[in-house]
């Protein structure tokens, strides 16, 4: 390990399940990254040790956007920082849905737990748009999924939202809302009695998708604060709030995924990449310059922030994070790493231990 990277605290690092994910595409709501920055005050950590300095979420706006890549590195950094592998699953129950603005309102407004699911699901990508919730009847109970079609975007973030979404469940119903399973994606933590504890269920981890299973008679439960008329009218909000997102299909994001989906194994080219999408090479070419947009930019992106998210993993050396981007020599992956930021990998590496 370089000199650099050696750390001056005694505590031992944080498990290596926090660091397995995958570059992301797609956004979250800018309030979460201000629930965030409250949760790293109120344990006595100043935000901008944490956050980007220019970044001013005092008065976030609720239809302002954050990159979700962006997000799920500040959720690691902030582990980083406080030392808390369960960052997820405490982070979670401090969201609220006054977090999510109109959205939040439309929630709170429902007749009952169901009707609030029913509308999140409709309006997911206000909440983030990297995976689509999908809901299936089974066994006597309704399963919210999260699958991996578009990456896993890791434990913490994973773990604070279904917390969240647990909690939320118990705050306006006012009630320890049955459940019956937890399913995670991701590796399983060393420990499983806080998310026994707090789920109050049978938890699973290395699951196929991310899963939340609440028997059907909870869905029933009343909502402490129903109101149709207000519900009426924040649905309008939202309505208008959905039709501003970006297209959910948009071509550059989904080649950027697949780019970063493609890296280990060589940089890709556009014929691979067109391959993915299932259009032919020619189709593919002119859909990028009817929108404007070129192919070796995007690529070059994606594969500074599948980079970047290596750097960030201290056990990793210069030459596996080259490796993990398909280059067999450290010496072409640093000077592809310039290129894309303007500093060599090293230098970059060290800024980061140096800022956090």
């Amino acid at each position: 390990m370089p000199a650099s990277l050696t750390t001056t605290s005694s505590r031992p690092p944080l498990p290596p399940r926090l660091y397995e994910r995958d570059v992301v595409q797609g956004m979250v709501p800018l309030t979460l990254v201000r629930v965030l920055s409250q949760y790293l005050q109120s344990k006595g950590v100043a935000p901008h040790e944490v956050l980007p300095r220019d970044l001013d979420v005092g008065d976030a706006n609720q239809l302002g956007r954050f990159s979700a890549e962006a997000y799920c590195q500040l959720l690691i950094k902030a582990a980083e920082r406080l030392h808390d592998p369960l960052l997820g699953l405490h982070l979670g129950q401090t969201i609220q849905p006054a977090h999510l603005g109109a959205l939040g309102y439309v929630l709170l407004a429902c007749e009952n737990l169901g009707g609030a699911l029913q509308r999140l699901q409709r309006y997911h990508r206000l909440v983030h748009d990297i995976n689509p919730v999908q809901h299936r009847i089974e066994g006597g109970n309704l399963e919210l999924q999260w699958g991996i079609a578009h990456g896993k975007p890791g434990a913490l973030f994973d773990e604070s939202g279904i917390a969240g979404l647990v909690q939320f469940g118990r705050d306006v119903c006012a009630q320890q809302l049955p459940l019956a399973q937890v399913d995670f994606v991701n590796p399983a933590p060393a420990d499983l009695r806080p998310y026994q504890a707090y789920f109050d269920c049978p938890v699973r981890f290395n699951q196929p998708m991310t899963r939340l299973a609440i028997p059907l008679g909870s869905l029933m439960a009343p909502l402490r604060q129903a109101d149709p008329m207000l519900l009426k009218l924040m649905e309008e909000q939202v309505d208008a709030a959905m039709a501003q997102l970006p297209d959910a299909g948009d071509l550059a994001e989904m080649t950027r995924r697949v780019v970063a989906h493609l890296a280990p194994h060589g940089t890709p080219e556009l014929a691979q990449v067109a391959q993915a999408l299932r259009l032919s090479p020619r189709v593919f070419y002119r859909r990028l310059a009817e929108q404007g947009l070129n192919f070796r930019d995007l690529r070059e992106t994606a594969l500074q922030q599948v980079a970047e998210l290596h750097l960030r993993d201290p056990r990793l050396t210069l030459a596996e994070v080259g490796a993990l981007l398909g280059y067999s020599e450290q010496s072409a992956f640093s000077r592809a790493f310039k290129r894309w930021s303007g500093v060599a990998p090293l230098r970059w590496r060290q800024a980061l231990v140096k800022g956090g």
